[in-house]
């Protein structure tokens, strides 16, 4: 009889296996609630699942609609668990970063929103000099803000981030550089009023890493396997080109004039990103 029980208890197990207990269950809280951020919280469930840890992700909701720095001071207070965003060096200082570029450095290529009226003006450009007479807009609180100042680049400067399309629409600025890899659904919301400059891309240094508060550490070596081994597999490259292959075709690189800029937000001694998953090679 013994035996018996013994029998089904094991056949129980590995029918019904047992459920991570509550306490198991890593908790992840964020800020990140737009579209444009699908793919980073796709490849946090990736990399969390590589790591084979349990996990629950949480989206911290807010009745008003919180800036860059209120998220930032969010994370070092302990109200969050984790960004996914540009880095710095007092980011580097205050967080742990997890020094893998998500998106391969596209974020940093950038194609410009414009009114269509001034797209025969842009054809025009060739080189920095040349886009130097025209002006920006950016919002205040992106830490790239700095590149253009740091190029000699007039700018517009705003909190609200929906405010500069509207900001552009009425000629506040010429341009929005925008990341090519949310350019496309930006565009689908105000197509109506802006295009795409037709022949430029700019392009600078702007590593996106996952940031994990301190509070945190055991959730900072979890991402950091859990990137190590979806690197090493070619899952973490097959999931960045089923949400971007398209849009880089899209996008005509090798047709359009690029122009480079200095990040001074990037810290020194940061390694070169590795831009072959979407650059064309004569880039």
């Amino acid at each position: 009889m013994t035996f018996v029980i013994s029998c089904v208890m094991l056949c129980a197990l590995l029918l019904f296996p047992a459920q991570p207990r509550a306490e198991d269950v890593i908790k992840i809280r964020h800020y990140h609630l737009q579209p444009r951020h699908d793919f980073a919280l796709k490849l946090l469930e990736l990399v969390l699942l590589k790591a084979g840890t349990p996990y629950q992700i949480l989206a911290v909701k807010s009745n008003e609609v919180l800036t860059e720095g209120r998220v930032e001071k969010m994370l070092l207070d302990g109200e969050l668990d984790m960004l996914f965003i540009s880095t710095s060096a007092a980011r580097e200082r205050t967080m742990i970063p997890i020094k893998v570029p998500i998106y391969r450095g596209l974020l940093g290529l950038r194609l410009l929103l414009i009114q269509p009226q001034n797209n025969e003006k842009f054809k025009q450009i060739k080189n920095l000099q040349d886009l130097k007479p025209y002006v920006a807009g950016h919002n205040v609180h992106w830490s790239d803000f700095a590149v253009f100042k740091e190029n000699g680049l007039k700018v517009v400067s705003s909190t609200s981030y929906d405010a500069l399309f509207e900001m552009l629409k009425h000629n506040r600025f010429d341009y929005f550089s925008r990341g090519v890899n949310e350019v496309w659904s930006e565009l689908a919301l105000h197509s109506e009023d802006l295009m795409i400059a037709d022949n430029l891309m700019l392009f600078y240094p702007h590593p996106v890493y996952f940031f994990v508060g301190k509070h945190r550490p055991e959730l900072a070596a979890l991402v950091e396997k859990g990137l190590a081994i979806a690197t090493q597999d070619g899952s973490y490259k097959t999931l960045f080109q089923s949400y971007y292959a398209d849009t880089i075709k899209k996008a005509n690189l090798s047709s359009r004039t690029m122009i480079f800029l200095n990040n001074p937000a990037v810290p020194a001694g940061t390694a070169p990103i590795d831009t072959s998953w979407w650059l064309p090679p004569d880039r």
